[in-house]
């Protein structure tokens, strides 16, 4: 019945917006992709082939790509271990006269402290909040992360902390930006009937199946969705570098269905995810190996755990085959500078962000999904599992 009921949950989906950022509902958009609101944005700057956009060196493939597709030089900057975030000092050091766009992550919900310094030391460079990962992080100063930029967005995908099967949110917090921004926005099309059946079908087949205990019925679920053709995905053509078809699109209304219910409950959310994240640091905050992520500040999406140096690659990779085999959804956001590996890394040069390398080499991470927190036995057979293979 919600499906039918498209425009009035777009509606609601923005008064809830409105409210829950403090923004009027005319400074809010609605995508068919995170990535497709940013290359919207960068075209409706009208910038030129030559002008700088610069992104972190431990990313996406689709963001990189939107830069890409905008015609713009793209430069990377690489990130530190601390934070996962860029290193502000590299940050600072990488922006020259071409510099127009700085697009900022909060990578896995843990938010980067630096964007009003850099409002007030380069005030004509636009700031983009890559907010892709975080729902509800506030920095260090209480200041809600997708309010700090110039421009912010939000994904939509599956794993997201707000989720409508894929989509985006983009927020205009520069008024100066609005009305290039909405007159191209005017012109984008909704993403078609085709796209969002798959997106439905595909959406439910996670959340019903994200579990070990499920990871049967998930693995053969996906089985039967390939063979129908009911699966959406990125496409091939997009990690190869090419522009996709129907990019960039407007949400589908039928898809707000997703939103109103979730966004209604995004407190309690909040406070489950910071339940199993505490969990998650009573648990692994012993291995000397790893290094965890904890600030009451952080709405994680996933629980970041990085080997260190002392562990071998082929041993980290061993764990997490035997992870996978178990059922464990170990995540490898991001096992690539441009994830995921093999994609098309454009304008990266090997060694260009070596940090971000390293992370990428070294990462596993744990979902943070309030549906199905892993229980006490679960969490039981992974620490066994890492103590199988030596970690202490």
């Amino acid at each position: 019945i919600l499906l039918f009921r498209g425009k009035k949950n777009v509606e609601i989906t923005y008064s809830l917006l409105s409210d829950y950022f403090g923004v009027p509902k005319k400074q809010l958009f609605l995508f068919g992709a995170g990535r497709m609101a940013v290359y919207s944005f960068l075209k409706s700057l009208k910038l030129k082939s030559e002008d700088e956009v610069i992104v972190a060196g431990y990313t996406c493939v689709v963001l990189t790509n939107a830069v890409k597709f905008a015609n713009c030089t793209i430069k990377y900057v690489d990130i530190e271990t601390a934070t996962f975030n860029m290193n502000m000092q590299n940050l600072e050091e990488a922006i020259t006269s071409s510099t127009k766009v700085l697009i900022i992550p909060h990578n896995f919900g843990i938010p980067f402290e630096g964007v009003p310094i850099l409002k007030k030391k380069f005030p004509e460079i636009i700031i983009i909040e890559d907010a892709a990962h975080c729902f509800g992080s506030v920095t260090k100063n209480g200041e809600l992360c997708g309010t700090l930029g110039d421009v912010s967005f939000f994904s939509l995908e599956y794993s997201k902390p707000l989720t409508a099967g894929l989509g985006g949110i983009m927020i205009i917090n520069n008024l100066d930006l609005l009305p290039n921004f909405e007159s191209y926005y005017n012109d984008v099309p909704y993403m078609k009937g085709k796209n969002v059946l798959k997106l439905i079908t595909t959406l439910g087949i996670y959340n019903l199946t994200f579990s070990k205990r499920m990871n049967f019925f998930h693995v053969n679920g996906q089985r039967f969705l390939r063979l129908f053709n009911l699966v959406y995905r990125t496409s091939q053509k997009e990690i190869d570098g090419e522009i996709p078809e129907n990019y960039p699109t407007r949400m589908n209304p039928k898809l707000a269905c997703f939103l109103p219910h979730q966004l209604k409950s995004i407190n309690n959310i909040i406070k489950k995810k910071e339940g199993i994240v505490l969990v998650y640091n009573q648990v692994f905050n012993n291995f000397k190996c790893l290094e965890c992520y904890r600030s009451p500040n952080e709405i994680l999406v996933r629980y970041p755990l990085l080997f260190d140096e002392t562990i071998e690659l082929k041993t980290i990779n061993l764990i997490k085959e035997e992870g996978n085999r178990m059922g464990y959804q170990f995540g490898v956001w991001f096992n690539d500078v441009v994830h995921p590996s093999g994609s098309y890394r454009y304008g990266y040069q090997v060694g260009d962000c070596p940090i971000g390398e390293y992370v990428a080499e070294r990462m596993i991470n744990l979902p943070v999904n309030v549906n199905y927190p892993l229980s006490e036995i679960e969490l039981t057979e992974i620490v066994d599992l890492f103590k199988k293979y030596g970690i202490n």
